[in-house]
């Protein structure tokens, strides 16, 4: 069932049965075009009148969509928020279509500022001259050698939906969680530098940012990084990607992030849950300024570009609440019935960290 709300409803307006069990489309205008996102409530949110929920927001990777985030990328999220009663967002990046010698390419993306900005002076090149070509939004004016992502303010929308939904719903505002995959990872990541004040954690996967632009701020705000040792696209030891551009080392950001969060320079092993049956090795860096802070990276060894528990880099489809808006994104055909340990493993870390 297709449920499509305007934020302008408010809460009170919401139809009673819209939380048992099931996500539905909340529109926004921002910028002056209509932009969107799912949200989740699990059954639990319907029985404890006074409760406040945890809420986590979950972006989807270039080309990638809302709900196939939810359905494929991670394997059904929304098990994992029915089992441990989380409410969950899941924003859909800026689209358009690109014509291609193949045809129709859905096209759809996160502006996290630093992929298409100029080149600095002196700085690494973030691409080579041979590097593949992507289909150009049709609102970015200056469109660089290296670009290749929206240019809307997605930080802005980001954040207003964020706080939308702190306000309209029973949230947690100590529990305030953000993830992401590939482009999706990068948003996060850059908005967790930009607002750590609005998160209590957040967790990347497969994903980091342009070479020479790891977050120069100081912080308090834990932080997961999960890589496959076999990434090609967003490769975690700074060599060329297959596409031919550069990114930071997943070892940079670990420890730019844990010096900006005054953390002990002594790195030590850790453990998550399913990372040991996994073979995944995790270290972190804690003992920082601000006490019950760490910043982890786990490596999953012969892991390609995919989310932990996933096999295959997917996440293009559309359930039947987006396809209505996307028509050329297949359907979704994966309904998992169990939860997916990459799901519990991000959990695990996200859930012991809340504001202050």
């Amino acid at each position: 069932m297709t449920i499509i709300v305007s934020i302008l409803l408010g809460l009170s307006l919401l139809p009673a049965n819209v939380f048992a069990g099931e996500y539905f489309v909340v529109q926004k205008e921002w910028e002056g075009i209509e932009r969107e996102y799912l949200i989740f409530f699990p059954e639990q949110y319907q029985l404890g009148e006074n409760e406040l929920f945890p809420v986590m927001f979950g972006l989807h990777g270039y080309t990638g969509t809302a709900s196939g985030f939810e359905k494929e990328t991670t394997k059904g999220m929304n098990l994992l928020a029915e089992k441990e009663g989380i409410v969950l967002v899941y924003p859909q990046g800026t689209h358009f279509t690109s014509i291609s010698k193949d045809g129709p390419w859905f096209i759809s993306s996160w502006n996290d500022v630093v992929s298409n900005a100029e080149q600095k002076p002196n700085k690494p090149r973030k691409c080579q001259l041979d590097r593949d070509e992507y289909p150009r939004p049709p609102e970015c004016r200056d469109f660089n050698f290296c670009a290749w992502t929206s240019c809307h303010d997605d930080l802005g929308f980001l954040k207003a939906i964020l706080l939308d939904v702190s306000a309209n719903y029973r949230v947690d505002k100590k529990r305030r969680y953000m993830v992401g995959m590939s482009n999706g990872g990068a948003m996060v990541y850059r908005f967790s530098c930009i607002y750590p004040e609005l998160l209590s954690a957040s967790a990347v996967v497969g994903s980091t940012v342009p070479i020479s632009n790891s977050c120069s701020r100081e912080t308090k705000l834990p932080l997961l990084i999960i890589y496959g040792s076999s990434d090609t696209t967003t490769p975690a030891d700074g060599s060329p990607s297959a596409d031919g551009f550069f990114y930071e080392p997943a070892s940079v950001l670990f420890h730019t992030w844990a010096d900006k969060m005054k953390c002990s320079d002594n790195v030590t092993k850790s453990v998550l849950q399913h990372s040991v049956e996994k073979g995944i090795n995790c270290i972190a860096r804690r003992e920082c300024e601000f006490p019950s802070r760490e910043v982890q990276v786990c490596e999953i060894a012969g892991g390609g570009h995919h989310w932990p528990g996933q096999n295959e880099s997917v996440g293009f489809c559309g359930e039947p609440l987006q396809r209505e808006i996307f028509e050329s994104s297949s359907a979704c055909d994966k309904h998992y019935k169990s939860i997916n340990w990459g799901n519990e493993m991000i959990w695990d870390f996200l859930k012991e960290h809340r504001k202050d």
